[in-house]
């Protein structure tokens, strides 16, 4: 290997640099992976267009895909060199959260970011990147552009298992972006109802073709009274609010029923508090949550089902970019309306 390899480190709003990282060698419980594709996450438009404050220069790419090209010493898990893999949360293995199987809150579950003289971050906008070991899925043969697309989906995964949505479920989900849509396949495969409210047509399209078996245009009916009807008024057993937005909190709380739980998926930039009549969550049983990222269980059923061939992400994609334009990727990417835009090397 060239002892440098490129990253594209985000070095202020609107400005990207490509720079060139010196080339290590894995260490104990490490691989070294040949990056082959990594998607743009919210995470990333957010920091590029300035939405969101964040330390600069800064190396995203957390949605990745790619082959494994050596591990470091004593490595005796399964993987092999050549493998293709999507990279994900890491663990220790041994504090109460990995013990307990909550190993999303195991100080390791980021255990990947990345730390160069050259910018910080999840890595995955570059040609290589060194990454825990057991943060490696295997993907067999699938393309790299849909495969990097397990991370997010193991988010939705995520959520629909600690929702506890399951068979016969009304689920309601507000929002048909990219995780609106994740989360539908998400629910659908746990044998839910996903009824889907959304403003735009062209989405609300998409989510039916991803399986939504209802949809709302909520620019043209109210969405509260359209769930209460599809429910015979009670309400829906679980809202994901797949937007972070004042307006989505106020209906997704308006629509749960009895026992029912309402789900934030989405952060909100800028923050606004959610408004909660205590009485009347305590009246119902009703309960709110957050959801954020992924488990290793989440992740691996991900990269089972796409490798398997049983989800199907590729209408996702909305445009590829080498890692070379990735100013180009990012300037698409923050633009009202897109799906995934995915760099690749």
């Amino acid at each position: 290997m060239a002892s440098t390899f490129k990253a594209g480190a985000i070095t202020g709003v609107g400005a990207v640099e490509l720079v060139d990282v010196p080339t290590q060698e894995p260490g104990i419980g490490e691989a070294l992976v040949k990056i082959e594709a990594s998607a743009i996450c919210t995470w990333e438009q957010r920091t590029f267009s300035g939405a969101q404050g964040n330390k600069f220069p800064f190396i995203g790419g957390h949605e990745t895909a790619g082959t494994i090209v050596s591990f470091g010493p004593g490595y005796k898990g399964s993987l092999k060199v050549g493998d293709r893999v999507a990279l994900g949360g890491a663990s220790c293995g041994s504090c109460h959260w990995c013990y307990t199987g909550k190993d999303r809150v195991c100080e390791q579950h980021y255990g990947g970011s990345v730390d160069y003289p050259q910018g910080w971050g999840p890595g995955g906008f570059a040609e290589f990147k060194i990454h825990p070991a057991d943060g490696l899925f295997p993907i067999g043969d699938v393309d790299a552009d849909v495969a990097c697309l397990t991370e997010p989906l193991s988010c939705a995964l995520h959520a629909a298992r600690l929702s506890g949505a399951s068979v016969g479920m009304d689920v309601v989900i507000l929002g048909a972006g990219v995780m609106g849509l994740m989360n539908v396949i998400a629910m659908k495969k746990r044998g839910a109802r996903v009824i889907v409210s959304e403003i735009d047509a062209v989405r609300l399209e998409k989510a039916k073709k991803v399986g939504a078996d209802v949809i709302i245009d909520a620019s043209k009916e109210d969405p509260i009274e359209a769930v209460k009807k599809l429910t015979d008024g009670r309400g829906a057993d679980i809202v994901l609010a797949a937007i972070g937005h004042k307006v989505a909190n106020e209906q997704g709380m308006q629509m749960i029923a009895p026992r029912g739980t309402f789900v934030l998926f989405a952060s909100a930039h800028p923050e606004v508090p959610v408004e909660v009549g205590p009485n009347a969550m305590h009246n119902n049983e009703q309960r709110i949550m957050g959801v954020v990222s992924s488990e290793k269980e989440d992740f691996y059923i991900a990269a089972k089902l796409i490798r398997q061939g049983q989800v199907d992400l590729s209408s996702l994609i909305q445009n590829r970019y080498q890692l070379s334009d990735l100013k180009g990727a990012l300037d698409e990417a923050i633009l009202p309306g897109t799906y995934r835009i995915v760099v690749k090397n």
